[in-house]
């Protein structure tokens, strides 16, 4: 039988294999990029809570004998001193990444800084605002301003249990025995 067999792919199986490729390449890529903003979000989120926490440590710390507080922009957040943004010889900028904005800022006052009173460390700029992507505009990270200080983000503040403070770092046990019975 004089026939001979020839191998290979034929241009339908070449051009069926690329287009999978590419399917799972843009899946692929979706999934990095939505990871990416959200890991994004969560550290500019945490970063913006230890701006805030750091402005209450140096009021409370009585640093540069003055109170500290925070100014809020969509694209950034300021550290500043003194009684007012406005009237402050001293400012530190912190900016968001490109893909973060500030939104809908709800504090007491309709303003955007938050200062801390020194020795209480309490402040009278309660309420609200939000980290969010700015691509997706659902992905957000709310942080909420209690009028004791406490920044935290909303709905994860840990729910006081009576008036003691309890330590999660720490476990209390009941030993079996008790060395004045030894």
């Amino acid at each position: 039988d004089g026939r001979s067999c020839i191998t290979g792919f034929t241009l339908l199986e070449i051009i069926v294999s690329i287009a999978i490729l590419i399917l799972i390449a843009s899946a692929a890529s979706v999934s990095f990029s939505n990871s990416r903003n959200i890991r994004e979000l969560t550290t500019a989120s945490q970063n913006v809570l230890s701006i805030l926490r750091t402005a209450q440590s140096k009021t409370l710390a009585g640093e540069e004998a003055s109170q500290w507080g925070v100014h809020i922009e969509q694209t950034q957040v300021i550290l500043f001193r003194g009684a007012t943004y406005a009237g402050s010889n001293f400012t530190e900028i912190y900016p968001l990444p490109s893909t973060i904005e500030i939104a809908n800022i709800s504090l007491l006052g309709s303003g955007s800084d938050v200062i801390f009173k020194r020795i209480e460390g309490t402040t009278d700029e309660t309420g609200t605002f939000e980290l969010r992507v700015k691509s997706d505009t659902e992905k957000v990270f709310p942080i909420t301003i209690d009028n004791s200080g406490k920044v935290y983000q909303t709905g994860a503040a840990p729910t006081p249990t009576g008036t003691r403070l309890q330590d999660a770092r720490h476990r209390a046990f009941a030993l079996g025995w008790s060395i004045q019975n030894s």
